[in-house]
C-alpha cells in the first residue's frame, strides 16, 4: 500500500513540475511576443496615416497615352490630344471610362478600349469604323451599320443608298442580298434607292437601271436575273433601264446609239 501511494504521489509531482514548466514557458513568450505585437500595431497604424496623408497622383502620376490601332482615317495625334484632357488622376484612380467616353463618340471611333499598363501607362485600342456605303447626301455605313457623318466628303467608290430616314439598315441588308444574287449576272450595284412610296430602284455600274417597285422584290429580281442571262446578257446594244415591275414580263429601254 506504501508503494502505491508513494507511485501515486511521484506522479502527481511529476504532474504538477510539468504545468510550472509549462506556464513558464508562456509566460517568457508572452514577455517576447508583446512589445512585438505592439510595434507591428505602431507600424500599421503610421502607415495607414502616412497612406492618408499621401498624394498619390504625385507619386504615380499617368506619364502617357498611347494609341493604338490600325487607321485610315483617324490621326493617332489627334486622338491623344482628345483623351489626355479626361486622364485625371494616379495610375490606380484614373477614370478608364472617361478617357473611353472622350473617344467613342468621334465620327470615325467604332469601337473603343482602355487598360492600365505598369508602372506610368495608359494604352487606348481604337477601332476604326469601315465605310461600306454612302447613305443620302453626306453620311456613310460602316460594316457593323452604324450611321456617321465624317468630317468631310470622301473620294472613294462605295455604292448609294438613298431612301427615307431610319431604313439605313433594312437598306444596308437588302444591298447585300441583292448584290450576292446579281454576281453571277456579272453586273454590280452603284445606286439603291427606296423612294416613299417605297419603291425599290437599282443602277448598276454599267448605268443600267432595274426598276423592282414596291411588291415580290426578291422573286422580280431571280426572274431579272433569269432573263438577262438567257436573253440580255449577249445584246450588244445598251440597256437603259429595265423594268420588272410586269406580272408575267419585262420592259426594256435601250440606250441610244
Amino acid at each position: 500500500m506504501a508503494k502505491r501511494r508513494q507511485a501515486v504521489s511521484a506522479q502527481q509531482v511529476k504532474k504538477r513540475n510539468t504545468a510550472k514548466i509549462k506556464n513558464k514557458i508562456f509566460t517568457v513568450v508572452n514577455v517576447l511576443w508583446k512589445p512585438r505585437i505592439i510595434a507591428a500595431c505602431l507600424l500599421l497604424v503610421m502607415l495607414c496615416v502616412a497612406y492618408d496623408s499621401m498624394d498619390m497622383q504625385q507619386m504615380l502620376p499617368v506619364e502617357s497615352v498611347q494609341i493604338e490601332g490600325e487607321f485610315k482615317y483617324l490621326d493617332k495625334q489627334k486622338l491623344r490630344e482628345q483623351a489626355i484632357p479626361v486622364v485625371n488622376g494616379s495610375f490606380f484612380s484614373v477614370d478608364l471610362v472617361a478617357v473611353r467616353n472622350a473617344l467613342i463618340d468621334l465620327p470615325w471611333v467604332e469601337d473603343v478600349s482602355v487598360r492600365r499598363q505598369w508602372p506610368d501607362r495608359l494604352l487606348v485600342r481604337v477601332i476604326e469604323k469601315q465605310p461600306v456605303v454612302f447613305w443620302g447626301e453626306d453620311a456613310l455605313l460602316s460594316a457593323k451599320g452604324k450611321l456617321f457623318v465624317p468630317g468631310k466628303k470622301l473620294d472613294i467608290n462605295l455604292p448609294q443608298l438613298t431612301g427615307p430616314e431610319g431604313q439605313h439598315q433594312t437598306m444596308l441588308k437588302e444591298l447585300a442580298r441583292m448584290q450576292a444574287w446579281l454576281l453571277e449576272t456579272g453586273l454590280y450595284i452603284q445606286d439603291m434607292q427606296l423612294d416613299a412610296r417605297r419603291s425599290w430602284t437599282l443602277k448598276m455600274t454599267t448605268g443600267m437601271e432595274i426598276r423592282l417597285g414596291r411588291k415580290q422584290l426578291h422573286e422580280r429580281l431571280h426572274r431579272f436575273v433569269s432573263v438577262f442571262k438567257s436573253d440580255l446578257q449577249s445584246e450588244k446594244r445598251e440597256i437603259k433601264h429595265i423594268d420588272m415591275r410586269y406580272t408575267n414580263g419585262f420592259a426594256v429601254a435601250w440606250k441610244e446609239a
